[in-house]
């Protein structure tokens, strides 16, 4: 039985290191030395770890150097004397064994509670994993192997009910051009990652390598069957790829499409009319002293929220060009279309787009509609159902602010480590 062999004394309360007392402490000399403080267990004897008997029997006692916590806003030069107890088992073909505590396990250079606190600080914000091991003197290295080797990676996407699933993709690191060794060809090579999440919650599920479509198809296979027909609705981009892929996993789920790509194909529609007026009636690019360039923000704001002094100025930039006027109109119609929440007011508001459309001869909106008619159905469910991938953005987001704070990384692992391990709030479980 672990007993302790001394009272407690005022310098191991102020150290307070579970299952440790302080044997002696020698102060700092200016910066370079800091203070030194010798610290060993408070029990007496130890049980083998091979047969279990406990021994009192100390072998010997080495000193080791370990990594602490702060104590008193400065770091501590931490000496462990550990005791190397001979095994009293005669049978056991271990001889001797050094003592193992919670806060020291076997072979530890850093104590479990400053181990809790650095992945305390990684998991709690976006910080660069630098700045972390500066603070906790310690190397990159060895705070990048604590949150691989700590962290539970897996995120229990397989024990999850996942109705509303959303899939997206973000560049993982900066392109490169690497050589075929067989061709002597340059390829580019542009990495990129596909953040699965949950939709009702927002919880990441996973973080998967690539882009293609197969990548999609990859996962979703890997899913229990009865996961993937319990997925009602998969919310996406205007990814063809993804979509297909999407179509061929899960077959019975419904595809919407974001309505935020809509609008801002929409809003690129009437920038390339401005554009493409601008330089036909002066032979240039837009500047300044034109209208249109000097309020093309404007002409993409949505018709329904502008203020009275802002729809006074609209109204007097699209009385300038008719051309700019019908694409405005057009644009307008694409947003009222994404603001029906049944059948029969989308059908009915798709009719009134069919038909501006096909009254002009303008090859923007052409295009646009064309687009748009390629993902009807997609739309359709998106009214229906009004669900978005803003949850599956904000994973994104959470994603590139990870990297740019880490100025980019060029491990993968690493990389689905540190989004995954990061949880403000509750991830996957």
């Amino acid at each position: 039985m672990h007993k302790p062999t001394f009272d407690v004394d005022a310098a191991s309360i102020l150290f307070n290191l579970s299952g440790y007392r302080v044997v002696s402490a020698t102060p700092g000399v200016g910066d370079e030395q800091p203070r030194q403080v010798l610290i060993e267990t408070t029990t007496s004897e130890g049980a083998c770890p091979s047969c279990g008997v406990l021994s009192s029997r100390v072998h010997a006692r080495p000193v080791q150097h370990v990594k602490d916590v702060a104590c008193g806003g400065e770091r501590l030069d931490v000496l462990v004397r550990k005791r190397r107890y001979a095994c009293r088992e005669t049978l056991c073909p271990r001889r001797s064994f050094t003592e193992e505590t919670e806060q020291l396990p076997a072979r530890a250079r850093v104590t479990t509670r400053l181990a809790e606190q650095v992945i305390s600080a990684c998991r709690a914000e976006p910080r660069a994993v630098s700045r972390v091991a500066h603070e906790a003197d310690l190397s990159w290295p060895t705070v990048m192997r604590m949150l691989t080797t700590t962290l539970d990676l897996d995120t229990g996407v397989d024990r999850r009910h996942v109705r509303h699933l959303g899939i997206d993709e973000h560049r993982f690191r900066t392109v490169r051009y690497l050589r075929d060794p067989n061709t002597q060809t340059v390829k580019r090579v542009e990495p990129w990652s596909i953040v699965f999440t949950d939709l009702d919650d927002g919880a990441i599920l996973d973080v998967v390598d690539g882009r293609r479509g197969k990548v999609v198809t990859s996962w979703l296979a890997a899913r229990p069957r009865w996961w993937r027909r319990r997925v009602q609705v998969v919310a996406l981009d205007m990814s063809t790829e993804f979509r297909a892929a999407v179509r061929k996993a899960l077959p019975r789920a419904r595809v919407s499409v974001d309505h935020w790509h809509v609008v801002r194909l929409a809003n690129e529609m009437i920038t390339k009319v401005r554009r493409r007026r601008v330089w036909e009636l002066h032979e240039r690019r837009g500047r300044a002293t034109d209208t249109p360039w000097k309020y093309r923000k404007l002409l993409t704001c949505a018709g329904d929220r502008l203020t009275v002094r802002q729809r006074t100025k609209l109204q007097k930039i699209l009385a300038e060009d008719d051309e700019l006027a019908v694409a405005w109109g057009i644009k307008e119609h694409v947003r009222q279309l994404l603001t029906a929440t049944d059948t029969s007011s989308f059908q009915r508001h798709w009719a009134r787009l069919e038909s501006a459309v096909r009254a002009t001869r303008l090859p923007e909106p052409a295009a646009l509609f064309r687009t748009l008619r390629a993902w009807r159905r997609e739309l359709l469910t998106f009214c229906r159902t009004r669900v978005t991938n803003a949850r599956t953005e904000a994973a994104n987001l959470t994603a590139k602010t990870i990297k740019r704070v880490g100025r980019g990384y060029r491990n993968h692992r690493n990389y689905r480590c540190r989004i995954i391990g990061y949880a403000p709030r509750q991830i996957a479980a």
